[in-house]
């Protein structure tokens, strides 16, 4: 899938030639904006497309000048935020969501709204409204999901950075099946209005990007600083890292491409003064916490979706309509046991992390998969525990041999400390390259 050279650049790196003059915002925009009308025909990535003024390269940030593009569930002031779902009816957003709002503050242009699974629920990206979207690096294959447009428009060079959102590992499933950077930030540490929610509970805004340093920078331009908010000193201050890793491995239900690929990683990351502790995976809690989350999302689905339940039913997908509808059938004491498995499945990480600057695990147990053969049932068995703990996680490309499928690297870290955690993470991806 050929584009222009630039439109594979880090965002950070085009802002800089754009700083210096040597490429201009409107020449960006324009390779940009002529690489969705050639390739989104094929991937489907963009459900909507904007042809914004180029970005202001002055604003003062590191990707000032730089472009965006956003989810189909988080507001963009003048387009309708469907969520992957017709049935909404959905009319334009009055405003813009506020990580919109600080991106564009920030000096980068928005680029349009990108496919989904249909109201986050899913982690293929089959989309019965606004159809598949599908994997750049190999256009038969799933990009993975809920935020598969996402991911998709960043592997293929149709803009720098994207948001997403992630409640039990959407935004990095899809960033390790495209190969790209995937970060789900700590609970609280990005402002969820003008997100449709599938589960209060455990929703993250999350940002792709090509590198950590995009990230950063995107992340860096969305946060407000909190009150009381610090830094911590010690291990990470001296780039001595140390991070927990599965000493159970074969436990985890990974291909073995996957494993072979993640042990790869490990070694040179050591190699690189990462000191890894091997620790007994609770293996036997990752099934069934999926699930929990899951019947919680559901439930709060059927909350969300009340006026289109009662009243276009008919337009609605089967295969929706029918998760929904379980979740109605489970009583209080169903949702309870659920709730109290997804709060013991947080605790378990957070004590597990808790003696090391973060966890190690693979992000996915597969590589991508045909989008019309059989959908794996543990997708995301590996990244909801972090949704459930409110800790910051990160997915990061490793190494693969050339023309093989992309594998993730998933670093979870501490909560409160997502700014460690990418510093770990800029630290690991050059031990990576």
């Amino acid at each position: 899938m050929a584009v222009d050279p630039l439109l594979l650049e880090s965002a950070s790196t085009q802002a800089r030639l754009m700083a210096t003059k040597k490429v201009l915002p409107s020449e960006l925009l324009r390779e940009q904006l002529s690489a969705i009308a050639r390739l989104n025909p094929l991937i489907n990535a963009f459900v909507q497309v904007l042809t914004p003024e180029p970005a202001h390269s002055d604003a003062g940030s590191p990707l000032a000048g730089t472009a965006f593009a956003v989810k189909d569930n988080i507001d963009v002031a003048g387009l309708p935020s469907h969520s992957g779902l017709r049935a909404l009816h959905a009319q334009p957003a009055q405003r813009d969501a506020s990580v919109v709002a600080r991106l564009k503050a920030a000096g980068l242009a928005c680029l349009g709204k990108l496919n989904m699974h249909a109201v986050a629920l899913g982690a293929t990206n089959h989309n019965a409204d606004f159809g598949n979207c599908y994997n750049p690096v190999r256009t038969t294959h799933t990009p993975g999901g809920s935020s598969g447009g996402s991911a998709a428009a960043v592997a293929a060079g149709l803009c720098g950075v994207a948001l997403g959102t992630d409640t039990m590992g959407s935004v990095r499933v899809p960033a390790s099946y495209c190969g790209v950077v995937g970060f789900k930030p700590g609970f609280d540490a990005l402002p969820v209005d003008g997100v449709m929610p599938l589960s209060q509970l455990l929703d993250h805004v999350g940002i792709l990007a090509r590198s950590v340093e995009d990230v950063v920078h995107a992340f860096q331009a969305m946060t407000v600083p909190r009150a009381g908010a610090h830094r911590t000193a010690g291990r990470v201050a001296s780039n001595a890292y140390e991070f927990a890793a599965p000493a159970n491995l074969d436990q985890l239900g990974v291909d073995p491409e996957v494993r072979a690929a993640f042990e790869a990683g490990l070694a040179r990351l050591r190699e690189q003064g990462f000191t890894l502790h091997p620790v007994v995976i609770a293996h036997e809690l990752f099934s069934p916490a999926r699930r929990a989350g899951l019947l919680i999302g559901e439930a709060g689905l059927r909350n969300t979706l009340a006026t289109v339940l009662e009243h276009r039913r008919d337009e609605m997908p089967a295969d929706l309509l029918a998760m929904i509808d379980y979740a109605g059938t489970r009583s209080a004491t169903d949702l309870a046991r659920a709730l109290a498995t997804v709060v013991s499945a947080g605790q378990w990480l957070t004590r597990t992390i808790e003696p090391f600057d973060g966890l190690l695990l693979p992000t996915t147990p597969q590589t991508a998969f045909p989008m019309a053969g059989p959908v794996p049932h543990n997708q995301a068995d590996l990244t909801a525990m972090a949704n459930m703990s409110g800790a910051p996680a990160i997915s990061l490309p490793l190494p693969v041999p050339a023309g093989e499928l992309p594998i993730g690297l998933q670093l979870v870290g501490r909560r409160g400390q997502d700014l460690e955690l990418l510093e770990a993470a800029t630290r690991a991806e050059t031990a990576l390259r």
